[in-house]
């Protein structure tokens, strides 16, 4: 089994929210995101009747499939978490989430994403990924936030 070398990129940004770190950083969670990210809606798979753990297994439908989350760190009190995203047959990404609390008073919340590829095609949606699209990601995911929050 050689021949392959997967493609790795990481991507770094930040979400800047009005509301203090306590509120927000459970916006971050399965359940929370459904509150402010359009279309949302995570399948909560394992431990049952649980909305945020360390450990647990979720899935999203993407646009090009299915997506497996797994919850491979979780600090509330110091507001970090850690997720693996598995798109079968296209890459894992590696997800990052740290709030903390801004001098104004709202919430800076670091996420980073790392893409490793599973095959030629996940390589090749890796390679087009850029930063300037990802900052642009997260700026509309501030406004969501924003939105929900009564902020806009």
């Amino acid at each position: 089994m050689g021949g392959f070398t997967p493609r790795t990129l990481t991507l770094n940004g930040r979400v800047v929210s009005p509301a203090p770190v306590d509120e927000v950083f459970p916006l971050f969670s399965p359940e929370g995101e459904r509150l402010w990210v359009p279309g949302w809606d995570p399948e909560l798979l394992y431990p049952p009747g649980v909305e945020w753990a360390q450990g647990q297994i979720f899935r999203t439908h993407e646009a090009h499939g299915e997506a497996v989350w797994v919850v491979t760190r979780l600090d509330r009190a110091g507001h970090r978490a850690g997720y693996h995203r598995i798109e079968p047959g296209r890459y894992v990404a590696h997800v990052e989430v740290e709030s903390c609390a801004a001098p104004d008073g709202g919430t800076e919340t670091e996420v980073s994403y790392t893409y490793v590829g599973l095959s030629a095609d996940g390589n090749r949606e890796i390679a087009a990924m850029k930063q300037d699209d990802y900052e642009a990601k997260l700026a509309h995911w501030a406004t969501w936030i924003r939105a929900h929050l009564g902020a806009a």
